[in-house]
């Protein structure tokens, strides 16, 4: 999968992209890919007076550096694109890629508003194709499985098939997630049997509902967990519980006007989950 399309590395010249260099080198190993640089500059920013070369040669020089302070052999190619808007640049040169690789701004834990950077924001509404969020902190890849965290909808079609694409590459086993709807009830309903006995009904049908996604998607007798709660937040926990190398999950691609009423769980989860995260657009 790796090898016929390179990944793009979106490289942001300031700590932000610490993460994703380290992931992006774990991906080069792991899955024999080849990973090509790509820094954007907005038209008009006048950072480099000397145009296109001058940038190039700066930019190349200080991405090298970087790897050198981090440990990590040197990209096999730096690209330097001078476009009016950041993520029309990324999105145009995904068209041929395996996919792209951002860091993200904000740490992980960090109390924030900002967590994904203005890019990184704008191009999971664009999703031009399998986009992987890396915290900046990020210092190793876990040891853990990749995890598919699913909500059994054909949003989640796309992020199945390029799971199993891509724990094969990188050999882990690939498990699935599925959060399911919590049921409250107060101290009193607690105290009535029958609440317990709808509670569990609840439980055997996400169950059986988890299972017959998967024969559905092809992907087989995988390992499965079934929780409940916010979803963002049992997915991340469940994330750190296991280690794992990364989350992957499938995008509704949601417009400006549904974003008002609605929260975004890909980009919600890239903001602040552990690990890396790919959003996956819809099959």
């Amino acid at each position: 999968m790796h090898n016929a399309h390179p990944w793009l590395l979106g490289l942001d010249l300031g700590p932000r992209s610490h993460g994703a260099l380290i992931f992006a080198a774990w991906l080069r190993e792991a899955a024999d890919a080849r990973v090509f640089g790509v820094h954007v500059l907005e038209a008009g920013t006048g950072r480099f007076a000397g145009g296109a070369d001058e940038a190039a040669d700066a930019v190349r020089t200080a991405v090298d550096q970087r790897c050198e302070r981090l440990g990590l052999p040197p990209l096999e190619q730096v690209e330097v694109l001078m476009v009016p808007r950041a993520e029309e640049g990324l999105a145009g040169r995904c068209e041929h890629a395996a996919g792209l690789i951002l860091g993200r701004a904000a740490a992980t834990g960090a109390t924030t508003l900002v967590r994904l950077g203005r890019v990184a924001r704008r191009v999971l509404r664009q999703l031009p194709g399998p986009v992987i969020v890396v915290p900046p902190e990020l210092a190793e890849v876990g040891p853990g499985p990749i995890l598919l965290a699913t909500d059994l909808g054909p949003a989640s079609t796309g992020a199945a098939q390029f799971a199993r694409s891509f724990a094969a590459a990188v050999g882990r086993p690939l498990e699935l997630l599925h959060v399911g709807e919590r049921q409250d009830g107060d101290m009193l309903g607690a105290l009535d049997p029958r609440w317990h006995v709808e509670r569990e009904g609840q439980r055997a049908e996400a169950l059986a509902a988890a299972s017959a996604w998967t024969v559905e998607v092809a992907l087989g007798d995988r390992p499965r967990r079934v929780v409940f709660g916010e979803r963002v937040a049992e997915i991340a926990a469940v994330a750190e519980e296991c280690q794992a190398a990364l989350i992957i999950v499938g995008s509704r691609q949601l417009g400006v006007g549904a974003r008002i009423f609605t929260t975004s769980t890909a980009s919600a989860l890239a903001g602040v989950a552990g690990c890396a995260v790919a959003v996956v657009p819809p099959a």
